[in-house]
């Protein structure tokens, strides 16, 4: 009788552990990314070049993953970013590694365009997981903006924040700097804040998508399924 007691808690808590291990794939760990607070300092020139030393006391974070046409898969190449703060402005700082500058495609168009390559960076601030704001630059430097809502089945191509960004092209690949000013996002009053961050680029020659936080091609929303961006604080909403 001992025996067969001890066999069915093993079996019981070998089943739970298989459980958790099929948990663990089907709803993978987010990561989460935590910019430092940088204020009284001076800001990033907004020149499509990383190399101002206010950068370097923040870490890249990268490990994209390919989203189409597969999903969950090494990208062709990889992509890495920074973000930093202060009292009026969001830096973002991306790298977008090509192993052939030479065939990065570059296509001048009007705003909102998205042609050619590019990058794009969707911020949840309301900390909804249902509305995001898109800033999109291309390898040219044409920027585009989208207003997400309904978690993503909604897309307002139309709203057009200020918001600033230029790009450069080197032997790495290409590089994007963007200035967005706090104004034109939605936060609440908390001191500390969380919000909802989703980064994704297209290599056009690949008619590759490659994405921060892993987006599987089945999954019902999109909003809901971004990373988490932590360690703002101390901002007060603005009109």
């Amino acid at each position: 009788m001992r025996t067969s007691y001890l066999a069915l808690c093993v079996l019981l808590f070998t089943q739970v552990i298989c459980y958790a291990q099929d948990s663990t794939k089907k709803n993978p760990i987010k990561k989460i990314y935590t910019t430092q607070a940088i204020r009284d300092m001076l800001p990033p020139e907004v020149d499509g070049n990383l190399d101002e030393d206010v950068w370097t006391l923040v870490p890249w974070e990268g490990g994209f993953v390919e989203q189409r046409p597969d999903e969950n898969t090494e990208p062709d190449h990889q992509t890495k970013f920074k973000i930093i703060y202060d009292n009026n402005f969001l830096y973002v700082g991306i790298r977008c590694y090509d192993s052939e500058p030479n065939k990065i495609e570059k296509r001048l168009s009007r705003r909102d365009g998205f042609e050619g390559g590019w990058i794009a960076i969707f911020i949840d601030s309301y900390f909804d997981k249902r509305t995001a704001f898109g800033f999109l630059v291309t390898a040219a430097g044409v920027k585009a903006d989208i207003l997400e809502s309904n978690n993503g089945e909604n897309e307002d191509e139309s709203w057009n924040p200020i918001w600033y960004t230029k790009t450069n092209i080197d032997l790495e690949g290409w590089s994007a700097e963007m200035k967005i000013p706090l104004s034109q996002l939605k936060f609440g009053k908390a001191k500390e804040q969380t919000w909802g961050l989703q980064l994704m680029r297209r290599l056009f020659r690949e008619e590759e998508r490659s994405v921060w936080q892993r987006l599987p091609q089945d999954t019902p929303g999109f909003v809901s399924e971004f990373g988490l961006l932590q360690g703002i604080s101390d901002l007060e909403p603005q009109k």
